[in-house]
């Protein structure tokens, strides 16, 4: 699609361009509050379920959002953990193989909270400032790389590279962002002592840090994207044997005041039950549901943000008669999941151009035809669409 409409109706960017939430630099902008962030936000184990496409990872970013509302410190301190590109047979089948990918994720997020935060850093005593710092320094690789683009004040372009959740929109402090690259310079220059503790040692410290140095209320290890994994679609069963050692452990971190929360596919939920018999009840837990108000408000903010308020609904860029509410009538149409909104509402918009494309002298409005055509596709579709999901589920 050339996005042509994007001229002819005046939207700064496509708000409807990204299935992945993560990969959504507007994100932060139309992000809605679902009441299942309740259990994410809760103070226990938690796990949210959804199919591919239902707004987990939306979410997930929500939440961590979250834990910055009022500045650096006293809320929960988010960690993302970043699940690896793929499974291996036997991978991350024991605790200590997560809290290795975990400390790493873990020092991405403290690296990003400095950099939004300088203060945090400046404020420690210097002991613990060089503890932080050979934490970084050990779990970043190439971070001679992000030290050079902080002292450039290129905060946003860091977090993009490590870790788009931590896309804060807002400006680090000008006066203390120079401090805090000279004294991780200064820390950076005198070396880097190799990590000798063992994995559960330094995971401890780190936490310790976050809780009673640092004045965080709790820790959120916050795990998402597992649909990401080709085995998944074969195997449900094989990523949750993966990841069930990590959750049988969950219930005891809460003592730490660290609480795990998986963002996962529904079709997991069974065999992560099956094999966490004992912890089972520990967890909050929901599902994520979606009806076509929830749908169409999502919609409807998309278009705000991207037309910085001209107008909230592509009704007002269409021919249908006044009154009719284009988003209701389209998320009506679609299997319940976000993701499937924004396809119907993008196959809108193809038809829209190819319609134009052919005669550039209609009106610059978007027409029922158009509406009817991306309908008649998106039906023809959904059954190719529906067996996939259910093929997943079954595994």
């Amino acid at each position: 699609m050339d996005n042509i409409w994007l001229d002819h109706f005046d939207f700064r960017f496509d708000p409807f361009e990204h299935d992945e939430a993560s990969r959504d630099p507007h994100l932060n902008r139309y992000l809605i509050g679902h009441e299942a962030f309740s259990v994410a936000w809760s103070e226990t184990p938690a796990l949210i379920f959804s199919p591919p496409g239902g707004g987990k990872t939306a979410l997930r970013i929500y939440t961590a959002r979250a834990c910055w509302t009022g500045g650096g410190g006293y809320q929960p301190f988010p960690i993302h953990y970043h699940l690896p590109h793929y499974f291996r047979d036997g991978d991350f089948a024991t605790v200590e193989e997560h809290l290795k990918q975990i400390v790493q994720s873990a020092a991405h997020a403290l690296f990003l909270a400095f950099a939004y935060y300088p203060l945090i850093f400046i404020k420690t005593p210097p002991v613990l400032q060089k503890q932080m710092a050979q934490l970084i320094f050990n779990w970043i690789p190439n971070i001679g790389h992000y030290l050079k683009m902080l002292a450039e004040g290129q905060v946003d372009e860091i977090a993009g590279q490590l870790d788009k959740s931590y896309k804060l929109h807002q400006a680090s402090d000008p006066a203390l962002l120079p401090i805090l690259c000279n004294l991780l310079t200064q820390y950076w220059q005198e070396g880097v002592t190799p990590v000798s503790l063992s994995i559960q040692r330094v995971f401890d410290s780190l936490v310790h840090w976050l809780t009673a140095d640092l004045g965080f209320r709790g820790v959120y290890i916050l795990l998402d994207g597992v649909d990401g994994f080709p085995e998944l679609a074969s195997s449900p069963g094989f990523a949750a044997e993966s990841l069930v050692q990590l959750f049988a452990k969950a219930p005891e971190w809460t003592a730490l005041r660290v609480f795990l929360k998986g963002f996962l596919p529904i079709e997991i939920r069974s065999h992560l039950q099956e094999r966490l018999k004992k912890q089972w009840t520990t967890f909050s837990q929901v599902e994520l549901q979606w009806d076509a108000a929830a749908l169409a408000d999502m919609l409807r903010r998309r278009v705000y943000a991207a037309t910085e308020g001209t107008f909230a609904s592509l009704g007002a860029v269409s021919a249908l008669p006044a009154g009719q509410d284009l988003e209701l009538e389209l998320a009506r149409v679609v299997n319940p999941l976000p993701r499937e909104a924004l396809t119907l509402v993008r196959q809108v918009l193809f038809e829209y151009e190819t319609r134009w494309q052919g005669d550039p002298t209609s009106e610059q409005r978007i027409h029922i035809e158009d509406i009817d055509k991306a309908i008649a596709w998106y039906r023809n579709d959904q059954a190719h669409i529906t067996q996939e999901l259910t093929s997943i589920a079954q595994g």
